[in-house]
């Protein structure tokens, strides 16, 4: 009888997973919104299926992210909340707090800035 290498939670037998899933996994999220934009032009980041939906209604209306809980962003982008939470995850971030967080900032200094 052979042993079998123990299958990890990804699935495979080294818990690798895609080359995808392993680089979202090591992605530093970024510090601002001008880095996350700076991010997607250059190519740095691909947001697959329904998180590019949701990634462009978070560009578009910035505020909408900041001050939204993920049910209701995910209601108005025709998406499951578990698609907007994936999306903070996709891009490095541990929490979808944390995600909103960047955004809040990027308010509160758009609002120190003006004064």
């Amino acid at each position: 009888m052979t042993t079998q290498p123990p299958r990890h939670a990804s699935g495979t037998k080294d818990g690798g997973g895609s080359k995808a899933h392993a680089q979202r996994e090591s992605r530093t999220p970024p510090s601002n919104l001008y880095e996350l934009k700076s991010m997607i032009a250059k190519r740095e980041v691909v947001f697959p299926g329904e998180l590019e939906r949701v990634m462009r209604a978070v560009l578009d209306q910035p505020e909408f992210i900041a001050f939204s809980t993920a049910t209701s962003i995910a209601g108005k982008c025709g998406v499951s909340r578990t698609t907007v939470v994936r999306l903070a995850s996709h891009l490095g971030f541990g929490k979808f707090r944390d995600f909103k967080n960047l955004f809040r900032e990027h308010f509160k200094e758009a609002a120190n800035a003006g004064r």
